[in-house]
């Protein structure tokens, strides 16, 4: 930085803004030289060509972390050198009693350095000189204060979410000028300083997130002491919030400043500080802010009392450069670690399969032996079991034959039971269910269906392997659409109503409407669309049909060797007629088969999207279902 004479300089048209240039100088080699590394030091990424690329903590004005005037309890991570150059500026707007005139702009640079010496202790350092403008004072700039410290932190682990630390400082006042006579008044008190102070602080921080992005909280809680005879310590009371973005950190503080002994943060010293610093991936943070006045004006005579405290606000900038000295002393460190940790685990997976190699070598010599010895009592047992075989295959055959004979003469005596409609559902996988009845267009399935139902419904519990889809059509008269959801609608309403009278039923009975999709007969004609009217119960795993029409062999094994015959399961037990009585005969399954008797209220077959109102009661012309 450049050298401030006490007496000479003064800082009427340069403003101190214009210093940050000195820094500016600083070579690009040294910016790039080495990355940012954060407390625990880690290393993102390893190769031949190691590299470290992490985002910028933000700094004080002191080049330690945290907020501009807000410390955090985070140390700066052995080996971090930070420096920082900060330029405050304020207008005095009102003139009272030891205060600037009135107008009267002040310039402060603050010039700081901090270093982190081990991973929980860090050591900092700040010059200042001060200048004004439009100031008629007595001297218009100089020197202000040198300040020295030491935080320390307590050894948290690097995921806890609480940093605690405190902080040591002497500040050793260099200004022939303190700017604001008023003590411990004014935003530049500790900047321009005329005596000797020591500083005390506590830090605590609460952080959810990381670096990167993440939420923080800081709370600083201090005192100041001076060396100078009837001046009060101070309490130092100051807390912020952070919340860390992509490549920015957004601040809000809060800080006061009173005597300990008579508190009062009413009139003393009480601001607010929001901030913004902008963080880079090349060892730079630049940082902009200001402070607001929150303390109220005290009453009496401005050439007697000092009316304020602070002014009403003050504005800062500041940049600072960060670098990790030890970074490649730590990549080297890495690397090595890295080599040696392969190097063993390679030691170790060669010392594995060698002696993986030697227990293989003497389990196999052991099962040679062991297969010989087996090899000989084997063909004994397979010598046996041939001839325990040929006895038993000739037993068996014997047994099979009796077995199927029995079989053939118990589905003889079952199919004699049989039903018409079970005869032909269990033929032809297929039955067209004549007996049911709806009204015209509608859904809803006529009292007089319903005994036709409940046989139905019974006759297929006896079958329980059967998959059955219940098939609704209808003739060509409508739409496509309309005869197709007509045709679903009455299909699903036979389905309910089987599944209702036999729960059983529902895991294997499906519904679907085939509209006019799949006809029997001409629909160009009054008797085919007759027939194509209808509702059909189908078999859809015809497959299951052999089991109750061929005997079966029980445990017959898949290439052909003789098992037990059996009869198909089902069927109608022996000594029971067909459901009923005889109504397969009356309701069978020819789907021309008319509807009279079934009485009630006028029932007529309903076609696909009309009434037919030459049909009566007594003689349907369409199928008993439609």
């Amino acid at each position: 930085m450049t050298a401030l004479n006490a007496t000479s300089i003064h800082f009427k048209s340069i403003p101190v803004f214009a210093a940050w240039a000195a820094l500016a100088a600083v070579p690009a080699s040294a910016q790039n030289a080495l990355n940012a590394q954060i407390d625990p030091p880690v290393i993102e990424h390893i190769e031949d060509t190691t590299t470290v690329e992490m985002i910028q903590p933000t700094n004080t004005m002191q080049a330690t972390r945290g907020l501009p005037q807000t410390s955090s309890a985070e140390a700066l991570g052995e080996g971090r050198l930070v420096l920082g150059l900060n330029g405050p500026w304020y207008r005095q707007q009102r003139s009272y009693a030891g205060a600037p005139n009135a107008k009267a702009d002040i310039f402060t640079g603050i010039g700081s350095v901090a270093y982190g010496i081990s991973r929980q202790w860090d050591i900092f350092a700040s010059l200042t000189a001060w200048g004004t403008q439009n100031y008629r004072g007595p001297q218009g700039s100089g020197l202000g204060t040198i300040q020295g410290g030491l935080q320390g932190t307590l050894p948290f682990t690097p995921t806890a979410p609480i940093r605690m630390g405190a902080q040591l400082a002497v500040i050793n006042g260099l200004s022939k000028n303190p700017i604001d006579s008023n003590y411990a008044q004014g935003y530049n008190y500790f900047e321009t300083r005329t005596g000797l102070d020591f500083r005390g602080m506590l830090m605590q921080t609460l952080v959810s997130g990381s670096e990167a992005t993440s939420l923080k909280m800081h709370f600083n809680e201090g005192v100041a002491t001076s060396m100078e005879s009837g001046v009060d310590p101070l309490l130092l009371l100051s807390t912020g919030l952070q919340m860390n973005v992509p490549m920015a950190a957004l601040g809000l503080e809060l800080h006061s400043r009173t005597a300990l002994n008579d508190v009062n943060f009413r009139t003393d010293p009480l601001w607010l500080t929001p901030s913004i610093q902008f963080r880079s991936l090349y060892s730079m943070n630049l940082t902009l802010g200001g402070d607001v006045s929150l303390s109220r004006e005290r009453s009496g005579p401005a050439d007697q009392v000092a009316l304020r405290s602070l002014e009403p606000y003050r504005l800062f900038g500041g940049i600072a450069f960060s670098f990790d000295t030890w970074a490649q002393r730590r990549r080297q460190e890495k690397w090595e670690a890295i080599r040696a940790s392969r190097e063993r685990e390679s030691l170790q997976a060669q010392a594995v399969a060698a002696a993986q190699k030697a227990h293989d070598d003497s389990i196999a010599a052991a099962n040679a032996h062991t297969q010989i010895n087996n090899i000989t009592v084997q063909n004994d047992q397979l010598s046996q079991k041939a001839q325990q075989d040929s006895l038993a295959m000739a037993a068996k055959v014997r047994q099979d034959s009796l077995a199927l004979a029995d079989a053939q003469r118990r589905l003889a005596e079952e199919r004699a039971k049989r039903s018409d409609l079970e005869n032909q559902l269990l033929s032809t996988g297929n039955l067209v269910m004549g007996g049911v009845y709806f009204e015209t267009g509608k859904a809803d399935i006529s009292i007089n269906s319903k005994p036709y139902l409940d046989m139905l419904s019974k006759m297929l519990v006896k079958y329980p392997k059967l998959k059955i889809e219940v098939a609704g059509h209808t003739d060509n008269i409508g739409s496509d659409a309309y005869n197709m959801n007509l045709s679903q609608a009455r299909a699903m309403s036979v389905r309910n109503y089987m599944v209702n009278k036999e729960p059983s039923l529902d895991a294997r009975l499906t519904a679907r409407g085939y509209g006019e999709s799949t006809p029997k007969a001409d629909n160009t004609t009054a008797e085919g669309r007759k027939l194509n009217r209808r509702t059909e119960l189908q078999v859809l795993n015809k497959d299951a049909l052999r089991e109750y029409n061929e005997p079966v062999l029980s445990g017959a094994p898949s290439n052909g060797a003789p098992g037990t015959a059996t009869a198909p399961t089902g069927g109608i037990p022996a000594g029971s007629g067909s459901p009923n009585g005889n109504a397969s005969g009356t309701m069978g399954a020819d789907s021309s088969r008319s509807g009279r008797g079934m009485g009630g209220s006028r029932i007529v077959p309903a076609d696909s999207a009309h009434v037919d109102s030459t049909r009566t009661d007594s003689a349907p012309s369409a199928p008993a279902n439609w």
